[in-house]
């Protein structure tokens, strides 16, 4: 015959067992992002530009692109042949909101969709992919934002060659 103090351990034990398995194990914290480095050159910023530009021109497109350092400053921008009227602000603000949050701005796209509320209130929340940091050795140093076609792609490219 099991004791009262037996049915209660046994409980306790069924019961702490039952709150271990469906507790999710903690999300672990984000990366850190990397720190700032000096600013992009112009130099710097042909390279990024002209990396892009080679993967537009696979894909047949034009490509609007603009390239700023740490601080949101427009240190290289072209026009894409045919841009609508938007297509410089899109550039320019996927690139400053890289370059002030330290990531892709298709990271903000993700925010966005799952949860919207707290992301109103961001000051350089851009939620459209084709916005990247552009990193050498560690650090980052400017951003690129394009629009035109194939943003991710485009941008990435540019963003990419210094790894």
């Amino acid at each position: 015959m099991i004791r009262p103090a037996q049915l209660a351990l046994i409980a306790a034990l069924l019961t702490a067992g039952a709150a271990n398995a469906q507790a999710p194990a903690p999300a672990a914290p984000p990366a850190p992002p990397p720190p700032y480095g000096p600013n992009i050159t112009f130099e710097q910023a042909m390279q990024v530009a002209a990396a892009s530009n080679a993967e537009a021109a696979k894909r047949k497109l034009g490509a609007t692109i603009a390239i700023v350092d740490t601080s949101g400053a427009l240190v290289y921008y072209q026009r894409g042949a045919g841009a609508a009227g938007t297509a410089e602000a899109f550039a320019t603000r996927k690139a400053v909101a890289a370059v002030k949050e330290r990531h892709a701005t298709n990271v903000d796209q993700a925010r966005l969709k799952a949860d919207p509320a707290p992301t109103a209130f961001l000051p350089d929340f851009f939620p459209f992919g084709g916005g990247f940091p552009i990193v050498i050795d560690g650090k980052v140093v400017g951003a690129i934002g394009e629009t035109g076609g194939a943003d991710e792609d485009v941008a990435r490219a540019g963003a990419s060659i210094f790894h």
